[in-house]
């Protein structure tokens, strides 16, 4: 990776981290069009996975007492066989139509969050482990884990940290095992790793910012927030 590209890319990276400590989530979904442009997926993918990776320990650490685990473990384990389950659909299934079929439904739920911001379900917290099974499928087949998590935790009648803080830890231990696949396939090069280390700060101390400026943010603003960007996710699955 040329040396001139290493500095757009870690202003990238942090910019994505802002969204990422003040949604929970969304790094990735700014950040991957943006080094797309000068660089290959083989390149970027590991570079922006690793980087909000590590940028979720701090993170983590500040949110320890909203992380959810009673959610996030069931979530986590349940998402384990559902990404070797989607690896074998890897092959054999179409995503256009699933993609479609799942941005559709993400656009309307934005919609319906946005336009009645005072429902919120009660529900069992046994219904993480067919939400993670069903991410984890998503995952391991199209690359795409988070939707299924995301409308998990939007649902919830969850203070806007215990969101944040439960999509942290899941993302945490999602992105350490995709992290997995990359050395497995050879893509964790010495260009990445040295992309990886310049980058790595803009990260850690873009999250940290975006926790801050959640803090400081109402409750149905961070709602609004969260929902406008579930929309965005459904268009860009819509689209790709």
């Amino acid at each position: 990776m040329m040396s001139e590209y290493l500095l757009p890319t870690a202003l990238i990276i942090f910019t994505g981290a802002l969204l990422q400590g003040l949604a929970g989530f969304g790094g990735a979904l700014l950040s991957m069009p943006l080094v797309l442009l000068y660089s290959a997926p083989q390149w970027a993918a590991p570079v922006v996975v690793l980087c909000y990776t590590v940028n979720r320990i701090p993170a983590i650490f500040m949110l320890r007492k909203d992380l959810m685990w009673d959610h996030s473990l069931f979530l986590i384990a349940a998402a384990i066989p559902g990404a070797f389950l989607g690896t074998l659909f890897l092959k054999s299934v179409e995503p256009g139509i699933i993609m479609k079929i799942l941005g559709t439904v993400l656009i309307l739920f934005s919609v319906y969050k946005i336009t009645t911001p005072k429902v919120k379900l009660t529900f069992s917290r046994l219904w993480a482990i067919p939400t993670g099974f069903l991410s984890g499928i998503l995952g391991g087949a199209f690359g795409t884990d988070g939707p299924p998590v995301v409308v998990y935790a939007a649902l919830r009648p969850w203070a806007k940290e215990q969101v944040v803080g439960m999509l942290q830890s899941f993302f945490l231990f999602a992105n350490a095992i995709i992290i997995g696949t990359y050395q497995y396939h050879g893509l964790l090069t010495n260009s990445v790793l040295e992309s990886f280390v310049v980058a790595a700060p803009f990260a850690i101390v873009g999250i940290l910012i975006g926790l801050k400026i959640n803090r400081h943010i109402s409750q149905r603003r961070f709602e609004i927030i969260l929902s406008v960007l579930i929309g965005i996710l459904g268009f860009t699955l819509w689209v790709r």
